[in-house]
């Protein structure tokens, strides 16, 4: 689908623009290596090889803890299918009772209106949900209620923590914190002796009620004290990430794509691409979405600035949406994003703004000025050349996937041997 228009909006910063061609066929190769350098030395630090635990060993008794999804989610709880060869890293949603993780979820990844999360009854299990939105993203989200002790002696939370990528911690802004903090201390301190390599991020939550300046106040505020219980028990080496969210504008899914980024292997060579696109085409800002979540996995080196992000979120909301109403054929069960997916809007200040389609689940949306944009051929030259260096991070990625599955499979087949009596490779 292609669309045109005019919107108004904030100027862009300014940048140089250049006419040289571009291609990528030297840092491919490069990039290639840099991806699966990053793979296999990264991916242990998200998730234990042993993805066939039961569940059921979190609860008192051998499984008396309720655990599912209204949204039925079904399947085990480890990290992945132990014969697909894929490993999924987990993201953690912690916090105090009705501190809005569920509402989160809800917005994020279920386009559930946030009007509509005030009627959500209180989480009463542990949630699990699958996100596999793109090769690049490709997650579980474990929604944990707040009533739930997960430190009691009969629990064993070193399973829970030891497949674990990012745990993310939930403070209502609005209320009380100092509970929250105590809890958010001990959660930290014993998830980090388990696995120290899980990143900590704390979303101050429901912000959107309070003015600016309180909003920075109680930032500062909750980063002095969760850092001074740390210095106090002499944990200053753990970092802790600090985001102001609401579910009511853009803040969380910004903040959730900078979690997101930080599970994703190859993104130092998703970044290395975009800046060589945009350094070659007179772009002054480029993003790379995810358009199910719109959660941006990669942009280039420059600051993000919100009002820009909250701009390309709008963009890609009119392209599904006019897709949806004027784009597809009554009879035919197509997709409101395919490969044919561009867009292009003109701003009331000689911005431009650029949609493309990459792959079925991501899109390329960049910033340009109006003079740069008279160069439309070089740019789509250059975005071919980016589209198929992209597709390479995803082959290298497609093979690293099919060793482990190899690997995973002979040492199933070991396991299944010695299980009964014969050796390895003699039938029985």
């Amino acid at each position: 689908m292609t669309s045109s228009s005019s919107q108004g909006g904030a100027a862009a910063p300014s940048s140089s623009s250049s006419t040289n061609k571009f291609s990528l066929d030297e840092e491919e190769e490069d990039e290639g290596d840099a991806a699966t350098a990053a793979m296999s030395g990264s991916a242990s630090c998200y998730y234990d090889d042993d993805d066939d635990d039961d569940f059921d060993a979190f609860a008192p008794d051998g499984g008396n803890l309720e655990c599912g999804c209204e949204d039925g989610v079904q399947g085990g709880y480890g990290g992945g299918d132990p014969l697909s060869g894929e490993v999924k890293p987990r993201i953690l949603l912690m916090g105090l009772r009705r501190s809005g993780k569920s509402s989160i979820q809800k917005v994020v990844f279920h386009k559930m209106s946030p009007n509509e999360t005030l009627f959500l009854e209180s989480t009463n299990k542990i949630c699990r949900e699958d996100v596999s939105n793109s090769s690049f993203v490709s997650f579980q989200i474990w929604d944990f209620p707040g009533q739930i002790d997960f430190f009691d002696p009969t629990f064993d939370y070193e399973m829970i923590f030891r497949g674990t990528g990012a745990l993310i911690f939930v403070i209502d802004s609005q209320d009380d914190y100092v509970e929250a903090l105590s809890r958010l201390h001990l959660t930290v301190t014993r998830a980090y002796k388990v696995n120290p390599d899980i990143n900590f991020e704390v979303f101050i939550h429901k912000v959107d009620g309070l003015p600016d300046d309180h909003k920075i106040e109680k930032q500062r505020d909750i980063h002095k004290r969760a850092n001074d219980d740390l210095a106090d028990a002499a944990l200053e080496r753990i970092h802790l990430s600090f985001y102001l969210t609401s579910i009511y504008d853009h803040s969380i899914f910004e903040a959730f794509s900078k979690v997101v980024q930080k599970l994703i292997p190859q993104l130092p060579t998703l970044e290395n691409l975009l800046n060589i696109f945009i350094s070659n085409s007179g772009i002054e800002k480029a993003f790379l979405f995810d358009v199910v979540s719109k959660i941006y996995i990669a942009t280039d080196s420059s600051p993000v600035d919100l009002q820009t992000y909250e701009l390309c979120c709008d963009m890609i909301d009119v392209v599904i949406d006019i897709s949806c109403i004027y784009g597809l054929a009554e009879d035919e069960g197509c997709s409101p994003y395919d490969k044919e997916s561009m867009a292009i809007i003109h701003l009331n200040n000689t911005t431009v703004m650029y949609l493309k389609e990459v792959t079925k689940f991501l899109a390329m949306v960049c910033f340009l000025r109006q003079e740069s944009f008279e160069r439309k051929g070089l740019i789509d030259y250059n975005f071919h050349c980016f589209k198929k260096a992209i597709q390479e991070v995803f082959d290298v990625r497609v093979e690293v996937q099919k060793n482990r599955k190899l690997l995973s499979q002979r040492r199933w087949s070991r396991q299944a041997s010695a299980t009964n009596g014969a050796p390895p490779g003699v039938p029985h």
